[in-house]
């Protein structure tokens, strides 16, 4: 037990204020190009790829403009592969008095644009986007569930394997903690605290929620959690905390990044009323 101990206590740490003591900005929200409705736009699909050479995006943006184009939502980024950069986006060309192929062929004649697709495709009025597959997240292989439907999925197990239901979420969550870990380890050279930092913060990125380290000592490490997508489907609906799956996560992240075992209790959980979720990390003795 003394190694273990070791573990915990040779960790660096810095002075971390309490975050129910302060106010937090509010953050936008983040939308990824999937979907847009709109009755009274003649919607069009385009996915622009060029070199990622100075002013071939301003140039892009600018051709778009001269032709009476409005922007709705869409994305632009750098490959991790060449030096290329990707641009997608659902575009209206109802007051333009071109048609989408001359648009098209407009942006090819731009220098240092490479590649120009465009889709029409809408179902009963929706577009989807069509255009681009995989999705990645920091490079990473990825899918997304909507929030309610993860609850779903939870009530859904609970009901069908009663209790058992969070042993099996809690291991899940384990086992994703530690992959992540690994894969952080692996990517980054940073000390022990750092790793905390970043997964934390990647949480928010990722849409999981807003995560921080609000006490981390010899003892003990308490983390603020708001908005957790695991708690948000019942909130105020359960009369105890309800994580499992976050729960198991952390306990996978602090048991692998401290090599030794760990208890992880949500003392507060927006499921039973309290504002925000707060875990509480211990050495298990």
């Amino acid at each position: 037990m003394v190694k273990k101990e070791l573990q915990w206590k040779n960790m660096e740490r810095k002075p971390i204020k309490n975050l129910g003591e302060e106010k937090r900005e509010r953050l936008n929200p983040k939308e990824i190009l999937c979907a847009e409705q709109h009755p009274e736009a003649e919607l069009i699909e385009i996915s622009v790829k060029m070199r990622r050479t100075p002013g071939v995006f301003t140039k892009v943006v600018k051709t778009l403009y001269e032709k009476k184009v409005k922007l709705f939502s869409g994305f632009h980024t750098v490959s991790r592969e060449d030096d290329t950069a990707l641009i997608g986006a659902f575009i209206d060309i109802s007051n333009s008095s071109v048609q989408v192929k001359d648009i098209a062929t407009d942006l090819e004649s731009i220098e240092g644009v490479l590649e120009v697709n465009f889709s029409e495709k809408r179902f009963n009025g929706l577009m989807i986007d069509s255009l681009h597959f995989p999705l990645l997240v920091s490079g990473e292989r990825s899918f997304t569930f909507r929030v309610e439907t993860f609850g779903r999925i939870v009530e859904s197990l609970y009901e069908k394997f009663g209790t058992g239901a969070a042993v099996v979420l809690y291991q899940m969550g384990v086992s994703a903690g530690e992959d992540k870990v690994r894969s952080v380890l692996n990517k980054h050279r940073m000390n022990k605290l750092d790793v905390l930092k970043l997964i934390l913060a990647e949480r928010t990125a990722k849409g999981w929620c807003m995560a921080e380290l609000a006490e981390f000592n010899t003892d003990r490490a308490t983390l603020i959690v708001k908005e957790l997508f695991e708690c948000l489907p019942f909130k105020g609906r359960k009369g105890e905390a309800f994580s499992q799956f976050f729960r198991g996560y952390l306990a996978g992240i602090f048991e692998h990044v401290l090599n030794t075992s760990v208890s992880v209790v949500e003392a507060e959980c927006i499921a039973k009323g309290d504002p925000v979720c707060r875990f509480i990390v211990q050495e298990r003795l």
